[in-house]
């Protein structure tokens, strides 16, 4: 995708779309579609009762959180792994542009942004903002800073007409600029009301943001999170940690004709069985990624960490899962009650132990956790 300041040569006229609420009599006869949904509903809840079993969700749900971004940014043609992400954290030397790297941390610094300052819709709340174009264009201010699109004003809906395409071949033409406020307004209210479902409800956000792209670079990214953000707003989940990156990247061009099918067809019918299909898929990958995160966690915790013989075990064990890969000097400033030469010393012991690697420096080593780098990846 590439956005222009001055009008395209037989460029398509820009797309107006159905105004929210849809019509919903296309979906309630179409029997496979509801059946989906079915699926999705239980999918999701299975993935929303493990989440709600477990005591730390967030920190076995951490890695997860690094591998989506390192996938939605490279929908958006970045080439960094989540192990270059890791081991530019770690103070290594990583042969990916840092701006990469950048995009890829600026992107999760803006979902934990929108988890620190979005209430869920029944929240009492006073110090938190309900899920809105106001929290959206500060996430996307959070995303666009210091990197590709910085000049695009960050954090302010479009004033030039943007297309979707390259110089030669615009496929589509947004929402113009004049009527963006209009319609994000729109999407907003559509948030906050009750629809048929809530997961057929995002499908339908996640899509009309896209048509509307309301700002001039970062759309993408910034409409992929919009959909677990929703999940967590309306409380059908308990954390903002569902992800859909994978499954759009999985087939790109699948993604991008199902929403083209909206514009040129005005076929949402065929969006949301592949959206919900994608649900189903993304559901049963975070459930397993999870619970084999947790299986590691535990098994560390209950096997491993007592025959460390130190009362800060557990902590290591935790800055571990929130950081696979990191040096000796990470570990010690974020364990601060024991001395260097014993965090050295229980870093030897879990090297022993197989559940840390390390490499071949004699100075400034950087080790790293195989087992969860296998199950993140």
């Amino acid at each position: 995708m590439e956005n222009f300041n001055n009008k395209i040569i037989n460029a398509p006229m820009p797309f107006f779309p159905e105004k929210l609420p849809l019509n919903n009599d296309f979906f309630t006869s179409d029997l496979e579609s509801i059946q989906l949904l079915t699926k999705a509903n239980m999918a999701i809840g299975t993935y929303r009762g493990f989440l709600n079993s477990i005591i730390n969700p967030m920190l076995l749900i951490s890695p997860i959180i690094n591998q989506e971004a390192v996938l939605s940014s490279k929908l958006e043609g970045t080439h960094a792994t989540l192990e270059d992400v890791l081991n530019f954290e770690a103070g290594n030397r990583v042969d990916i542009e840092s701006d990469e790297i950048q995009e890829i941390l600026n992107y999760r610094r803006s979902l934990f942004f929108a988890l620190d300052n979005i209430s869920t819709i029944n929240s009492s709340e006073t110090n938190t903002l309900p899920l809105s174009s106001r929290i959206i264009k500060d996430m996307h201010k959070i995303l666009l800073n210091n990197v590709r699109g910085s000049s695009k004003r960050p954090g302010e809906f479009k004033v030039f007409q943007n297309y979707i395409g390259g110089n030669s071949s615009i496929s589509y033409t947004p929402v113009p600029p004049s009527k963006t406020n209009e319609y994000m307004q729109n999407l907003e209210e559509y948030i906050h009301l009750d629809d048929i479902d809530l997961i057929f409800q995002s499908a339908i956000i996640h899509a009309q943001f896209e048509m509307i792209h309301p700002f001039e670079d970062g759309n993408g990214r910034i409409g992929r999170l919009l959909i677990p953000l929703f999940l967590y707003y309306r409380e059908l989940l308990p954390y903002p940690t569902f992800y859909m990156s994978s499954y759009f990247e999985k087939d790109r061009s699948l993604y991008i004709s199902n929403l083209s099918n909206i514009s040129q067809k005005k076929d949402w019918n065929s969006w949301i069985k592949y959206y919900l299909k994608g649900v189903i898929f993304s559901a049963d990958i975070s459930t397993k990624k999870a619970k084999d995160i947790l299986n590691l966690y535990e098994y560390m915790k209950i096997e491993v960490i007592p025959t460390l013989n130190s009362a800060s075990g557990i902590e290591l064990l935790d800055f571990i899962f929130s950081s696979p890969i990191f040096s000796a000097k990470q570990a010690s400033n974020h364990i601060t009650n024991i001395s260097d030469r014993t965090i050295y010393s229980l870093l030897n012991k879990l090297t022993e132990t197989k559940f840390l690697s390390t490499n071949d420096a004699k100075r400034n080593k950087t080790y790293y956790c195989p087992q969860l780098l296998k199950i993140i990846d």
